[in-house]
C-alpha cells in the first residue's frame, strides 16, 4: 500500500470538488431538486475522499475505541457508494425529463439495492460477513464485500435503462452524456476493485461529477431555458458550421401571429406557456436530426442538413398539421397561429439565407393582418 499516493490522490479529489462547489455555487442555490442532487452528490463524495483517508491513515493504528470507529467508518463508506450512486439514478432521471412526479412514481422501488445494502452494512456489525477489522485493526473485505460492488452497478445500470429509454422516444440530449460521469467512474472502480491498496474511485467519481457539469455550462449557454429548444447562440454555430463545410440545408422560420393579444388577454404566465406549446408542436412535427431554434420571443427556426426543397415542404406541412391539431383539442384558452417562411441554403452567407425564409414568413403574416382588417 503506497498510502502516499492514497493520500494525494484522495486530496486532489476533495480539491476538484470544492472548486466545483464554488464554481456551482449559482447553480446549487436554485430550487430544482436535480440542482439539490448534483449538491447531494458532491458532498457525498467529498465525505467518501475524507473518510477513505482518514480510514488507510488509521489502518494498523490501535487506540480507544479504535474497533467502533474502524467499523463505523468503513461502513459509512460503503453506504456512500451506493447513495451517490441512486443519487445519479435520480439526477439522470430528472435531468432528461424534468418531472418530480416520475420520479415519485418508481423512486422507492429504484431504492432497493441501496436499502438492502443499508441493512447489509448493521447486519456486517453484528457477523462482518462483508468486511472484517483484525485484532491489528487492519481492515479486509470478504468476498461477500463484493456484492455491494453489484449493488452499485445495478444503480447505474439503472441510469443508463432511464438514457436509451428517452433517447428512443425522444432522441439524443447533445448537451448532457452520461458517459462522461460513468466513463471514469467505471475506470476508477475498476482499477480499484482488483488492485487492493489503490484508491482511485472517488477522485474518478469528482473527475465524473466535473466532466457532468462541464457539458451543463454548454447547456446554459445554448439553450433556451424556457422552451428547451435551442437558442440562438447555437444557430449562429450551426450556420457558420453549414456554410464553412459548403453543405446543403433547409431552413423553416416560424412566427407566433397574435402573440401579444394572448399576453395582454390571459397574462405572460399563460403567454410563456403558450410559447412552451409552440416549441413541443414544432419540436415533435420535424425528425429527430433537425434543429428547433428559438430565434427571437415569438419566433422560432428548423435547420434540416442536407435537405431538398421538397423535404422542407413536408416539414412545413406537418408543422401546420400539429398546430390544427393543437387548436381543435380545445383544451387551452387561447388558438395558436403561425406565419411561416423556408428557404434553402446551398451557397452564399447564413444572413441571406436568413433574410430570405423571412421574406416569405412577412409574406404570409402580411397577407393574415390584411384578411383580419377585411373582416373587422
Amino acid at each position: 500500500m503506497n498510502l502516499q499516493s492514497i493520500v494525494t490522490t484522495n486530496v486532489t479529489g476533495l480539491a476538484i470538488l470544492i472548486i466545483l462547489m464554488i464554481s456551482s455555487y449559482l447553480v446549487r442555490n436554485r430550487r430544482h431538486l436535480s440542482d439539490k442532487l448534483f449538491t447531494a452528490m458532491i458532498m457525498i463524495t467529498a465525505g467518501g475522499c475524507t473518510i477513505e483517508t482518514i480510514g488507510f491513515l488509521c489502518d494498523g493504528k490501535i487506540f480507544p475505541l479504535c474497533y467502533p470507529v474502524y467499523m463505523l467508518l468503513n461502513s459509512l463508506l460503503y453506504i456512500s457508494v451506493l447513495a451517490v450512486t441512486f443519487l445519479w439514478w435520480m439526477y439522470v432521471d430528472l435531468r432528461l425529463y424534468h418531472s418530480r412526479e416520475r420520479i415519485r412514481r418508481y423512486w422507492r422501488f429504484a431504492f432497493i439495492p441501496t436499502l438492502l445494502g443499508m441493512i447489509g452494512v448493521v447486519i456486517n456489525f453484528r457477523w462482518q460477513i462483508f468486511f472484517t477489522i483484525d485484532e491489528s485493526m487492519i481492515y479486509h473485505r470478504k468476498p461477500l464485500g463484493y456484492l455491494y460492488t453489484v449493488l452499485a452497478l445495478i444503480n447505474l445500470a439503472g441510469s443508463i435503462v432511464v438514457r436509451q429509454r428517452f433517447y428512443k422516444n425522444y432522441g439524443k440530449t447533445f448537451f448532457f452524456p452520461i458517459f462522461m460521469f460513468l466513463a471514469p467512474v467505471f475506470i476508477g472502480c475498476s482499477v480499484q476493485l482488483f488492485v487492493y491498496g489503490i484508491s482511485v474511485a472517488w477522485s474518478s467519481v469528482s473527475l465524473g461529477l466535473v466532466g457532468i457539469y462541464m457539458t451543463l455550462q454548454n447547456e446554459l449557454s445554448y439553450i433556451d431555458p424556457l422552451t428547451r429548444l435551442y437558442n440562438r447562440n447555437y444557430l449562429t454555430h450551426i450556420l457558420s458550421d453549414i456554410a464553412r463545410r459548403q453543405e446543403r440545408a433547409g431552413g423553416i422560420i416560424i412566427d407566433l401571429d397574435y402573440f401579444k393579444d394572448i399576453n395582454d388577454t390571459f397574462g405572460h404566465t399563460t403567454g410563456d406557456a403558450a410559447l412552451v406549446e409552440a416549441a413541443n408542436i414544432i419540436n415533435s412535427s420535424v425528425p429527430e436530426e433537425a434543429i428547433t431554434v428559438r430565434y427571437a420571443g415569438d419566433e422560432f427556426i428548423v435547420i434540416l442538413r442536407d435537405a431538398s426543397a421538397s423535404a422542407i415542404e413536408e416539414l412545413v406541412h406537418n408543422i401546420r398539421l400539429s398546430v390544427e391539431h393543437f387548436n381543435s383539442s380545445d383544451l387551452h384558452p387561447y388558438k395558436l397561429s403561425f406565419s411561416i417562411g423556408y428557404s434553402i441554403f446551398s451557397d452564399g452567407q447564413p444572413d441571406q439565407f436568413l433574410n430570405e425564409m423571412d421574406k416569405y414568413m412577412y409574406a404570409e403574416k402580411k397577407m393574415k393582418h390584411c384578411r383580419s382588417a377585411m373582416r373587422a
